[in-house]
């Protein structure tokens, strides 16, 4: 009887393989958040509410910035597109809106973030996701702990601008009792370790310290307490808002003493709050140039691009550093997509940025990260409101 060989099952079986070698391969799944024409990018910022304008100036620098970019083409032929949620500055809010913008709208990167208490919520989450995030608002410490490996940060942190205000305050003035007052947000608690740890090097505390919850408006009782402290100088860690409220009032109360604030003090909107007590403030400043520096030329493109923006006159005490702060954010998350070789993905724009040495964007002082370090600069001047109630970097 004859036996069948196996030569019609291989045979058969190399017909599929070169059937199979013929066709057109599929293509590999790109990462959340990138099509062949486009690349989207997220943000939850305050929008509304006593933070909005730190989110509002954000916002409309990061789209100004994609503007710019997608007017020439954008990234190697993909256009940016920016989803932009509203948080309030509430770690609640921050939460859902990340989650959303993770989860649901699969966004490529995250650029801007919250205060610190909204951001520091969020990060479990992008740490998770690994996306790669453009902070370009909260200063806090431990934004890197635990470990943040998709992160980075455009401006000093917190410790370098307590370290350059408090020896700044003790050279100038020569305090020797000074004390603090500070919102019980997760800003205002950083700012006092950190001032509190500085100090602690020259062998001084706080003679007193008192602290309020956001939403005070009479600061009396705290003012009063320090008044009674007998302290020779006051540091005044809250929003811009708040700190020209708090600055006001000590002045009628009597307290004449040298005064300064945190980061978050140093937009137009604290000397326009505090009026004539606002006179000699001072605050670290994380930027090269003010927002009013008309005579440097990337400033001044970016308040042209921002008066085409607003054509009937800028909104109440813009720009602000966080136009200047979302400004170089956009170019940086820019400048790592251009560096990408290839498709892009998360994991190839974190590497790029990673390579970043002295990279300035103009309005930011120059940025360097490596792949252990996401802290893009520590530089810090001071900042103070001169008579005419504006701010002014210190020689």
């Amino acid at each position: 009887m004859f036996k069948s060989s196996g030569f019609p099952k291989l045979l058969g079986a190399t017909l599929m393989l070169s059937t199979a070698l013929l066709l057109p391969k599929p293509a590999l799944a790109a990462d959340p958040g990138v099509t062949a024409t486009e690349i989207l990018i997220g943000m939850a910022s305050p929008l509304t509410g006593p933070q909005a304008l730190v989110g509002t100036s954000e916002r409309d620098a990061i789209e100004i910035g994609i503007d710019e970019i997608n007017k020439k083409g954008g990234i190697k032929g993909r256009k940016l597109r920016l989803i932009a949620y509203d948080d309030a500055g509430s770690p609640q809010e921050a939460l859902a809106a990340v989650r959303r913008l993770v989860d649901q709208d699969a966004v490529f990167a995250l650029i801007a973030g919250s205060s610190s208490g909204a951001t520091l919520a969020t990060m479990p989450i992008i740490n998770r996701a690994r996306v790669p995030f453009i902070a370009s608002i909260i200063s806090h410490r431990n934004l890197f702990n635990p470990p943040a490996p998709t992160t980075f940060r455009v401006y000093s942190m917190e410790t370098p601008q307590a370290e350059k205000l408090v020896a700044f305050s003790l050279k100038e003035f020569g305090l020797k009792k000074p004390a603090m007052i500070h919102t019980t947000s997760d800003h205002g608690l950083g700012g006092v370790e950190a001032v509190t740890e500085e100090l602690k090097r020259s062998n001084m505390k706080l003679v007193a310290t008192e602290r309020y919850n956001p939403d005070t408006q009479d600061f009396s009782a705290q003012l009063l307490r320090i008044r009674e402290s007998g302290a020779d100088g006051l540091y005044v860690w809250a929003l811009a808002h708040e700190a020209g409220v708090i600055v006001r009032q000590a002045k009628e109360l009597g307290i004449n003493v040298p005064m300064f604030g945190g980061g978050a003090t140093t937009t137009a909107l604290f000397p326009r709050t505090a009026g004539p007590a606002a006179v000699g403030f001072s605050s670290p400043w994380v930027f090269p140039h003010t927002e009013e520096m008309v005579e440097v030329p990337a400033v001044a493109a970016y308040r042209e691009l921002l008066k085409a923006r607003y054509p009937n006159g800028f909104p109440p005490s813009r720009p602000s550093l966080y136009d200047l702060a979302g400004y170089g954010a956009l170019k940086i998350l820019a400048e790592g997509l251009n560096r990408i070789d290839g498709e892009p993905t998360r994991a190839k724009l974190v590497s790029a940025i990673e390579t970043f040495k002295n990279f300035d964007t103009g309005v930011l002082f120059p940025v360097t990260y490596t792949p252990t370090d996401h802290e893009g600069s520590r530089d810090v001047s001071i900042i103070t409101v001169d008579k005419d109630l504006a701010w002014k970097i210190r020689k």
